[in-house]
């Protein structure tokens, strides 16, 4: 068998998992929780990730090519931020939204272009540069919480169609199609997947690694961004730290998923499937009244687990 046929079985093998730990979750929930199938509960579920799998997506997207970005957590904040703050200064709702968006593709760039002109470690520099949006985010706020001004805002987080399903929810569903169509469809979504694998390759293929790179830290951005509006209008209100935790939890979704940490493998359809499993999860312990606490360790299980099943995958493959 060959090298790449080979890497594309253990993908096919590690996604099929994925969907074999998403069936015995809600199994066991099940089993622990009468309530835990009922039709809103699983809507609460989906309403619950969907912030998160949104940033999980476009981090999904940066995996492949085998970076990462740390700053989603505070861009989720700062977008959030922005958008308030060019409400209270009388920007209309469209313009609000669109600063929140843009200033998450430039941190974006940011990121690409240090990551790309220094070639220094992604996951280091994009942690630097968390610092220094979190920084901007306090003294945006003063460390205080500011309010959204425009009512018709809040309907991007708590607003619901035809009064079922919230528009959160069929945004990050629809993304997911879309961006799945574009890695599978495309020719420079399927660079993304050469360049996770051997640089040197796509290099020598012809393809622009500088110019896909960029583009793939801009997408992170903007999807952070959005999952920023869209909590910030779902709460009311924004903070500095509003989406701490996004960037490890963002992680744990996608090689859940079925992407790995050193590049070459993700599928967006199948971030679907680990920000689910990771939904369940949370849902099942406030259903059983377990302690803030003891979710937060469970996640942190979780997420060693997958670190070294991924690290462990990539022995089997090498």
């Amino acid at each position: 068998m060959s090298s790449g046929a080979a890497k594309l079985k253990a993908f096919a093998g590690k996604q099929n998992s994925s969907l074999v730990l998403l069936i015995v979750f809600l199994i066991i929930s099940r089993l622990l929780s009468p309530q835990f199938l009922s039709f809103q509960n699983l809507l609460n579920i989906l309403w619950g990730i969907s912030a998160l799998g949104i940033v999980a997506l476009g981090q999904t997207i940066l995996m492949i090519t085998g970076n990462f970005d740390m700053s989603v957590a505070y861009i989720v904040g700062l977008s959030g931020i922005t958008a308030v703050m060019s409400q209270i200064a009388g920007a209309s709702l469209a313009a609000s939204i669109a600063l929140g968006l843009a200033v998450g593709v430039l941190v974006g760039l940011l990121n690409g272009a240090i990551v790309v002109f220094t070639k220094a470690n992604a996951f280091l520099i994009t942690l630097g540069t968390s610092i220094l949006v979190y920084s901007v985010n306090l003294i945006l706020t003063k460390s205080k919480t500011w309010s959204v001004k425009i009512e018709d805002f809040l309907i991007l987080g708590r607003g619901k169609l035809f009064g079922v399903v919230h528009y959160s929810v069929i945004i990050f569903l629809v993304l997911a199609v879309i961006l799945y169509i574009f890695l599978r469809k495309t020719v420079t979504g399927r660079y993304l997947y050469i360049i996770g694998l051997n640089k040197k390759v796509a290099q020598l293929t012809g393809i622009n690694i500088n110019a896909i790179v960029l583009g793939t830290y801009a997408l992170c951005g903007f999807t952070a961004a959005l999952a920023g509006l869209i909590m910030t209008a779902r709460t009311g209100s924004t903070v500095a730290n509003a989406g701490v935790g996004m960037d490890f939890d963002s992680m744990i979704a996608s090689v859940l998923g079925g992407a790995s940490l050193f590049g070459g493998r993700g599928h967006t359809l199948y971030t679907v499937v680990g920000m689910l499993i990771l939904g369940i999860l949370n849902n099942i312990l406030i259903l059983i009244n377990f302690p803030y606490e003891a979710q937060q360790i469970a996640k942190g299980l979780v997420f060693i687990i997958v670190v070294w099943a991924d690290g462990f995958s990539r022995k089997e493959r090498i």
